[in-house]
């Protein structure tokens, strides 16, 4: 073998370790696509693996925002977030007290040429809520009126919200409408929440008729004793003590109808 054949062969050999080496060992960051899912006020880790980065940096940005992390440090004044290196390529982002404003995307770069980037899915599953403030509570109404009755709902996924009376459910939603209410519509009616990552939460409305003061006057007995005190008013003006006699009978007989 000539030398021009040896030196030919070991570029071509060394060329054939360095493809295998960067391969192996070179600049790599683990871009898979995740969906991750944590429930309030609880703590979760975003993952992110980088291998041999050398000189080049990592970043953890949150949504369109700045950078929370270039490397070690932190850009970011909201200590919740913390990096989180267990190892020479472990990158992970852990935040503590998860709000509901920390849903949305988070991308891990890492900055060669092309940019590496990984891209985070956070939902942060929130327990249904009532809010008892802006919810109905005790509500009037006069027989005859429409009513409407309101509860208000939050919580990731969207809770389902029903209505119950007498120990039954009856309706579904956030408003519950009720028209032409009489005095059987009164009584406690019970908002229920639910979206099963908590508890169910209620909350009680109290539905007070005020009955028509003209109807009960010339109902029942009321009417009765509206007669008789017509009649006997009205047998005053007379004299004679057989006509009104004979008027208190006849109004005695009307009372009876």
């Amino acid at each position: 073998m000539t030398d021009v054949q040896l030196v030919t062969t070991l570029c071509f050999l060394v060329g054939i370790c360095v493809i295998c080496l960067g391969r192996v060992y070179g600049q790599e960051l683990n871009g898979d696509t995740e969906s991750l899912s944590v429930i309030e006020e609880g703590e979760i880790t975003l993952p992110c693996t980088a291998h041999n980065i050398t000189d080049r940096k990592v970043f953890w940005f949150q949504k369109e925002g700045f950078p929370l992390f270039v490397l070690n440090e932190s850009y970011t004044t909201d200590d919740r977030f913390e990096l989180v290196r267990s190892s020479d390529d472990d990158w992970g982002l852990r935040i503590h007290d998860v709000r509901e404003d920390d849903a949305g995307i988070y991308r891990c770069l890492l900055n060669t040429n092309p940019v590496q980037l990984k891209t985070l899915y956070l939902d942060v599953l929130v327990p249904a809520n009532i809010n008892k403030t802006l919810s109905s509570t005790t509500v009037s109404a006069s027989e005859g009126e429409d009513v409407d009755l309101y509860c208000d709902v939050r919580g990731n996924p969207k809770p389902l919200v029903s209505w119950v009376r007498k120990g039954e459910y009856f309706a579904v939603g956030k408003n519950l409408s009720l028209h032409d209410v009489t005095c059987d519509t009164a009584g406690t009616y019970t908002c229920a929440a639910s979206n099963h990552v908590g508890e169910a939460v209620y909350h009680n409305f109290q539905l007070s008729i005020c009955t028509n003061a003209a109807n009960v006057s010339f109902g029942g007995k009321g009417a009765i004793y509206l007669i008789l005190f017509t009649c006997l008013l009205f047998n005053s003006h007379f004299t004679s003590l057989k006509f009104r006699f004979v008027v208190l009978y006849e109004c005695m007989l009307l009372s009876d109808l």
